[in-house]
């Protein structure tokens, strides 16, 4: 027989004891009841009644209580075992009541039809039944109730059997798991398992309810569907990107919703052919994306690489030169017109420094400052060559007139009434020889 001991744990060192049943007569009410309830007594005028089923948790009079914290075995003063739970040794029938005083113990027995049994591990037939409890005090003799009654609680017992549900729902379970089925369908499978699962792990059963759960797994597993590829499911996207000069470059960068595509896909160049970044300028390329599943999908991409150097510094202008003569106007186009710019920069010439003064000969250094679309100058300097005016004859030459003797004849004086004397005609000469020898040397000289 089972005995609690005195912390409350049970003795099942005899659960594998058969004890023999007998039926005692007291008028016209009768009770079923082991020998070894009765301890040493076995004859005597016993007031003992046949106990009625209770449907309650409390037994007015008896020290044995329902155990309600177990939901999965009392359920509204009725008890519920699981043959699943036995087989497996999670349930113990002593722990359907609670005794008060704890020293005291109970033994009990199951009747199901027209047998009974001392240990639920040896039934195997679903359906109602009924365990009854006899309540032993402290000396293992049965208790008497305030009413003089002898203390044997009756409860309606159902049991059932989820083991072929379990079963049912591992198989599900392991086809489920197969690679070929969807994620999505996969996950509505196992969760509606788990629910199951949960259900009869914590709340009582019936044979035909088990029955129906075992429909709804078969029902749940029809959900499974086969996975498309994952080229079919995903769409990833072109990224068209902007680099610099000489960036490495990264497929994985050029596709731009990879937070939707699956995260253990890969993202290569095709055939490895990476855009070139040593030049400026749009390069297309393809990204072969693969999935897990080893499909693949191909997306073209394009790729712009910059130079990252400003235009100024990508760009060498030159100032030229020009020759005006003195007075004469030059303009600032013509001085702007004089730059040379590279072709394709666009740039702009402005002339920010001093204009020449073209009346005045001379070099003049003229600024001019280069603009560029974004933003950035450069200077360079036009040289202006202003050339004096040109001079006429007339302004160049001072001629002057000489006196010559005709026919070796002395020369007249101005008609002043005399003649010129000998002395005067030796002095005209004597000059007038100095006068040449000095041309001469002076021509000489030049």
């Amino acid at each position: 027989m089972f005995r609690r001991s005195k912390n409350n744990s049970y003795d099942t060192s005899q659960t594998k004891q058969r004890f023999s049943i007998k039926k005692f007569k007291f008028g016209a009410a009768s009770v079923l009841i082991g020998l070894s309830f009765l301890g040493g007594v076995t004859q005597g005028n016993l007031n003992i009644f046949e106990e009625s089923i209770v449907a309650a948790s409390t037994i007015p009079g008896s020290a044995a209580t329902l155990n309600t914290s177990i939901t999965k075995n009392i359920q509204n003063g009725n008890a519920y075992i699981d043959l699943y739970d036995v087989k497996n040794g999670l349930i113990d029938p002593q722990n359907l009541i609670v005794l008060n005083p704890s020293s005291y113990s109970a033994n009990y027995y199951i009747k199901q039809g027209g047998k009974y049994y001392s240990n639920p591990s040896e039934i195997t037939t679903t359906g109602s039944a009924t365990i009854t409890f006899n309540i032993l005090d402290e000396t293992g003799n049965p208790h008497k109730k305030a009413d003089g009654q002898i203390d044997i609680v009756s409860v309606n017992l159902t049991i059932y059997d989820s083991t072929a549900l379990r079963n049912r729902i591992d198989e599900v379970i392991n086809n489920a798991n197969d690679p070929k089925w969807s994620d999505g369908s996969r996950d509505e499978v196992l969760t509606g398992l788990e629910k199951i699962k949960k259900d009869i792990d914590n709340n009582p059963k019936t044979q035909i309810d088990i029955d129906n759960k075992i429909n709804e797994v078969n029902e749940i597993e029809k959900l499974l569907v086969v996975s498309l590829p994952d080229k079919i499911k995903y769409s990833p996207e072109a990224k068209h990107r902007t680099v610099e000069q000489h960036a490495e470059l990264d497929a994985k960068d050029s596709i731009a919703n990879t937070d939707e595509l699956p995260s253990n896909s890969t993202y290569n160049w095709k055939n490895g052919h990476k855009p070139d970044t040593s030049t400026p300028g749009e390069k297309n390329a393809v990204v072969v994306v693969t999935y897990p599943d080893k499909s693949t999908d191909e997306v073209p991409v394009k790729v712009t690489v910059v130079d990252p150097r400003t235009d100024a510094e990508k760009n060498d202008p030159a100032g030229g030169e020009t020759t005006v003569p003195q007075g004469t106007p030059i303009s600032d186009e013509e001085i702007t017109g004089l730059v040379k710019i590279p072709e394709g920069s666009n740039g702009v010439p402005k002339v920010v420094g001093d204009r020449p003064n073209t009346d005045v000969p001379g070099d003049y250094k003229v600024t001019v400052e280069v603009t560029y679309p974004d933003g950035t100058k450069d200077t360079v300097a036009v040289t202006v060559h202003v050339t004096p005016k040109p001079v006429p004859d007339k302004d160049k030459y001072d001629p002057t007139g000489k006196s010559q003797q005709v026919n070796g004849k002395g020369n007249k004086l101005p008609a002043t009434g005399e003649s010129a004397t000998p002395f005067f005609n030796v002095a005209a000469l004597t000059i007038i020889s100095s006068v040449g020898l000095l041309s001469v040397s002076k021509k000489k000289e030049d």
